[in-house]
Order: structure tokens, then sequence, then C-alpha cells
């Protein structure tokens, strides 16, 4: 089905799409990197500053 969608735009179209799925792709690999390598004490103590006066 998506190989479908992408053999049927020609031309500019598919270079944006490519180009898209690209940077969609890399900067949510990249957040998932971060969250998973994010030292556990900075996770909390920036979740925990909402609730400080």
């Amino acid at each position: 089905m998506f190989r479908q969608h992408i053999q049927s735009m020609v031309g500019i179209q598919s270079g944006y799409l490519i180009f898209s799925l690209i940077v969609f792709m890399t900067f949510f690999v990249g957040v998932l990197y971060w969250v998973l390598k994010a030292d556990k004490n900075y996770i909390k103590d920036m979740a925990q500053k909402p609730f400080e006066n």
C-alpha cells in the first residue's frame, strides 16, 4: 500500500515525500534514543518542576 502511494507520485512531489519521511523518522528515532539514554534522575527532577512553588 505504501509502495503504491510512492509510485503514484511523480516528479518533485516524490522528493518531498521521501525527504519528509526521512526527517520524520530521524526526529522520532532521535527522541526515542534520548528517552532511553537520558539520566533517570533528570527525568524525575523535570517531572516535579511544575509542582514546585
